[in-house]
């Protein structure tokens, strides 16, 4: 892919995350890892989800230097190389603050196939409890990187999610579906005791639901929303 294709789909990403619930003023933050390079692009601080535009972003090395670009780079980046250094199956990082995912992580609750989103993430929804504050050195990087392990996403203690995929448009969708996946799981829990899928149909469901080509066609979906927003 060449870096103005992947310009324009980290733009994107940050577009349909605002739309999504998962805008925080200026806060949060995406980035995709540069094919071939020791690089990533990222969203710059100072500016909101729903702002960007490809000639915003940033690159940035893996030692979390800012190499390119005219704005600054949020001080949270070492979230992004760490887990870079650590996943080399991960292209694409999303940290933002959505609140039903950021209450659900204050409640030490596993995640429950309750919604078909669910099944994202039912096995494999660490807590990060090693700190609140913000990730601002490498070696705090490195501690969310060792509790993402191999898996889709993290919750955050007190402070929001992170989540991962092999592409901006995995990453991106799991994001969001991880909100849906804590809203719903919490309504459930607010109104009672709840049920939810066998651990045999968790995995089934997520296989019949988020094939590659679903995953396509819902990032293309989820595209035209944000250039219907960009107009109106």
């Amino acid at each position: 892919m060449d870096i103005d294709s992947l310009k324009e789909k980290v733009a994107y990403s940050c577009n349909i995350l605002a739309i999504e619930g998962h805008w925080d003023n200026i806060l949060g933050h995406v980035s995709a890892r540069i094919p071939g390079e020791q690089k990533i692009l990222m969203k710059p601080h100072s500016f909101g989800f729903e702002e960007i535009r490809p000639y915003h972003l940033i690159v940035c090395d893996l030692d979390g230097n800012k190499v390119k670009g005219d704005f600054e780079r949020h001080s949270e980046i070492f979230i992004h190389t760490e887990i870079y250094k650590a996943r080399p199956d991960v292209n694409c990082v999303v940290h933002s603050h959505p609140p039903y995912s950021t209450a659900f992580g204050s409640l030490r609750q596993p995640m429950r196939t309750v919604s078909h989103e669910g099944s994202i993430f039912f096995d494999s929804l660490p807590l990060f409890d090693y700190t609140t504050i913000l990730i601002r050195t490498a070696q705090l990087g490195q501690e969310v990187a060792r509790t993402l392990g191999g898996c889709r996403g993290i919750l955050m203690k007190n402070h929001g999610v992170t989540v991962v995929g092999e592409s901006v448009e995995v990453a991106t969708l799991y994001a969001i579906f991880l909100e849906k996946a804590a809203r719903i799981q919490m309504l459930a829990m607010a109104s009672g005791d709840i049920s939810w899928s066998s651990d045999e149909e968790s995995k089934l469901k997520y296989e019949q639901v988020y094939t590659p080509h679903r995953l396509g066609t819902m990032w293309d979906y989820f595209v035209r929303r944000a250039k219907r927003a960009a107009i109106e």
